[in-house]
C-alpha cells in the first residue's frame, strides 16, 4: 500500500502561502456560498506555535474547513487507504498530508509528525479516524492524537465541525480552549471527547469505548 511521509517541499514557505492563500482566497468564499459557514472560537487559536489540532470528521470537505477556520499552515494525518487512487493522492498531498496505518502506526509516522511541527506547523487529526455511522454520535476514538501530542510536547486544540457533509446545511466549525496532553493517553482523549461533544452537541458513545 502507498505511504506518504514528510517530504520538505510540502512544507516549504511557497506551500504556506499557498495553503493559507487558497483556503482565504478561494475555498472560503466557495464554501460560504454553498454552506454558509460559521466560525466561532478563532480567540482560542495559539498564535506563536504550533499546535495538534483534533476534530471529529463528517465529510471531504472537513480538511480545507479546517484550514479556513484556524487560518494556519496545517500538515494533515490521512489514512493510507487515500493514497490508493493517484488523483486522490495527489490533492491530498498538495494539501500538505502524510499517510498513516490505523493499525499500526510506523516509525516512519512518528518522525513524520515530529518534522511537520519543527517545521513550524500545526498538525491535524481526526481523532474517530474516519466518519461516523450514528448521525449525531461521535465515533469510538484513537488514542493516536494524545500520543502524538505528549511526544511532540504540543497543545491540543479541539475543534467541533457541524453540517459540513450536506450542500445547503448551515454549517459550523467550533473552536474549543486549549487541552495541555499527559503521560495518560486515555485520559486525555476522553478529555478531547468531551470538548468535541460540547462544541458540536453530539453525544458520545455510552459505552465509551475505544477505537480497535
Amino acid at each position: 500500500m502507498p505511504a506518504l511521509d514528510y517530504q520538505p517541499k510540502n512544507f516549504s514557505p511557497i506551500r504556506r502561502l499557498t495553503q493559507i492563500g487558497t483556503a482565504r482566497y478561494i475555498l472560503f468564499p466557495l464554501y460560504y456560498w454553498r454552506n454558509r459557514l460559521k466560525v466561532t472560537g478563532r480567540e482560542n487559536v495559539p498564535k506563536d506555535q504550533p499546535v495538534l489540532i483534533v476534530a471529529n470528521h463528517l465529510s471531504y470537505w472537513d480538511p480545507p474547513i479546517l484550514v479556513i477556520a484556524v487560518d494556519r499552515p496545517m500538515g494533515f494525518i490521512a489514512k493510507e487507504e487515500l493514497f490508493i487512487n493517484p488523483k486522490v493522492s495527489a490533492l491530498i498531498e498538495f494539501y500538505s498530508a502524510i499517510s498513516v496505518n490505523r493499525d499500526k502506526p510506523e516509525k516512519r509516522t512518528i518522525k513524520s509528525v515530529r518534522n511537520i511541527f519543527k517545521a513550524g506547523w500545526c498538525v491535524t487529526m481526526f481523532i474517530e479516524g474516519t466518519r461516523p455511522k450514528t448521525p449525531g454520535v461521535l465515533g469510538p476514538p484513537h488514542l493516536g492524537a494524545a500520543y502524538f501530542a505528549k511526544s511532540n510536547n504540543v497543545p491540543i486544540l479541539p475543534v467541533g465541525l457541524i453540517g459540513t457533509a450536506e450542500k445547503g446545511e448551515k454549517a459550523f466549525a467550533h473552536i474549543g480552549k486549549i487541552i495541555q496532553p499527559s503521560d495518560d493517553f486515555e485520559k486525555t482523549t476522553w478529555e478531547i471527547m468531551e470538548s468535541l461533544s460540547q462544541l458540536t452537541g453530539f453525544k458520545i458513545r455510552e459505552d465509551r469505548k475505544l477505537a480497535e
